[in-house]
């Protein structure tokens, strides 16, 4: 079975390495832009073969960019265009955030309150977790996605709510809850289950009577497989340098950490009515984007399905999603009261490349450097002394709330960060492993004494050193 992806992959999941480059322009005009986000979406889908894109980027009352790019289904030919409807992923995550935050405004559901106030039959360790916890990815509860092969194989079956429990409620925690940040998708998982437990009704329609009909985002919806979504996307991935479809996966396993599906026009149109009060209170709003320090370190880039960030002096709020076959990125600019949603149906770095150029551009700041041009990528052999050089768990602290383990399986090393499933890495000679094609993955060791103490990880145009710790 091929390696699936998780609903983000390693950097894609954090926002906090970014760029802080200088104020170097004025906003560029209307048709510079228009032309340059098309140039920056024609090269990241031709390095990345990603099939097809779909892009939004409004600013205040003005679309400059809403269209779609390359092909929504190859094997039928089908193009994109902006009604083309695609998984999110972890964008999943704000809509379950607000979906909590408007339960807690009517008096529903209490920030302090634990999972086992709202989910009596829940016994493990985590009882005690509270719903701020699970918000914010402070609860210790094991990662479910984290958990390779016990989940992964099983992640095409249609598994209960409890049968999803039994796969991590009973493992010990992690860490003391609200010790330190650890992105996690069982937490939202169990606060889709809260949601329905309190209001009585299944997670995806809560999430469209409560907020997609009442907003008017049609396209806002569950994303099953039997039921008919017109203008629905195919997702892909690259294998062995050839375009496949995507590996399946159950809808119930992502559930409210990553199971919706969309446009990017109503992505847009979300973050209006989010931003503007139709959604939450402006108090509720600014909770889900402001994060918190924590003992344990980590999360200063988090706060509820939202990640605060800069770049050079301009705020945004932003999240990126990955699952099987797709990618997706937003980001909004309050400054310039400027939001870029982008949609892809290969689960590769492109959205993430895409949003941070055209936000570069539109904010007139200048762009991080670029990496050195790839060598064809190879997949050259190693013993079993030269895999155990690299074998360890690494920590991107103070870069990104990340930890990722480097392990042997089957003859051959496997990354897998925190929270997130294993991926295959690929020799390429001096110290050097590639992710997946189409990842943007690079990881370059650094060894003493004939053992790796680190390595830096490059990804998206952004890197970070991560440090060997201790197992």
């Amino acid at each position: 079975m091929r390696q699936c992806p998780t609903y983000v992959t390693f950097l894609a999941a954090v926002l906090c390495l970014r760029a802080a480059s200088p104020l170097t322009a004025q906003q560029p005009d209307r048709a510079r832009s228009v032309a340059f986000i098309d140039s920056v979406v024609n090269a990241a889908m031709q390095s990345t073969k990603t099939p097809g894109i779909s892009v939004a980027v409004v600013r205040g009352g003005d679309t400059l960019v809403m269209k779609g790019y390359g092909l929504s289904d190859v094997e039928n030919g089908v193009r994109v265009t902006p009604a083309s409807v695609f998984r999110i992923g972890s964008l999943t995550k704000q809509f379950t955030a607000a979906a909590v935050m408007k339960l807690v405004e009517e008096g529903k559901l209490r920030l302090d309150g634990t999972i086992g106030d709202y989910l009596p039959d829940y016994t493990g360790p985590g009882r005690r977790v509270t719903i701020h916890q699970l918000l914010n990815h402070t609860s210790g509860i094991p990662s479910y996605t984290g958990l390779g092969e016990k989940f992964w194989g099983r992640s095409r079956l249609d598994l209960t709510h409890a049968q999803m429990l039994e796969l991590f409620a009973a493992d010990s925690l992690r860490f003391e809850p609200g010790y330190r940040f650890e992105y996690n998708n069982s937490g939202y998982y169990l606060l889709g289950m809260i949601i329905e437990k309190v209001t009585g009704h299944p997670y995806g329609d809560h999430i469209r009577s409560t907020i997609a009909q009442p907003n008017g985002l049609s396209t806002v919806t569950y994303c099953d497989e039997a039921p008919i979504i017109l203008g629905r996307v195919e997702g892909y991935e690259i294998e062995k340098g050839a375009l496949v479809n995507a590996e399946p996966l159950s809808m119930n396993a992502p559930f409210a950490a990553g199971a919706l599906c969309s446009t990017a026009r109503d992505l847009v149109r979300w973050n209006g009515a989010l931003v503007n009060g139709k959604i939450v209170s402006p108090a509720s709003y600014t909770k889900m984007t402001t994060p918190t320090t924590y003992p344990g370190g980590g999360g200063e880039s988090y706060g509820y399905g939202l990640s605060p960030g800069r770049i050079g002096s301009h705020p945004f709020v932003a999240h990126s999603g990955g699952i099987n076959g797709f990618g997706a990125f937003m980001a909004y600019y309050p400054e310039q009261q400027l939001t870029i949603a982008v949609l892809a149906n290969m689960g590769s770095d492109a959205p993430g490349d895409i949003v941070s150029a055209v936000a570069h551009h539109m904010l007139g700041v200048a762009p991080p450097p670029s990496q050195p041009a790839e060598a064809p990528a190879k997949d050259l052999s190693t013993t079993a002394a030269e895999r155990a050089q690299y074998v360890g768990t690494y920590d991107l602290a103070p870069a990104a709330p990340l930890k990722i383990r480097v392990f042997e399986d089957g003859g051959r090393l496997v990354g897998q960060a925190t929270g997130q499933g294993p991926i295959p890495l690929r020799y390429q000679g001096d110290h050097t492993f590639l992710g997946p094609d189409g990842s943007g993955i690079r990881m370059v060791f650094a060894l003493e004494n004939g053992r790796a103490t680190q390595f830096t990880l490059h990804q998206g145009g952004r890197s970070g050193v991560a440090k060997r710790v201790a197992d």
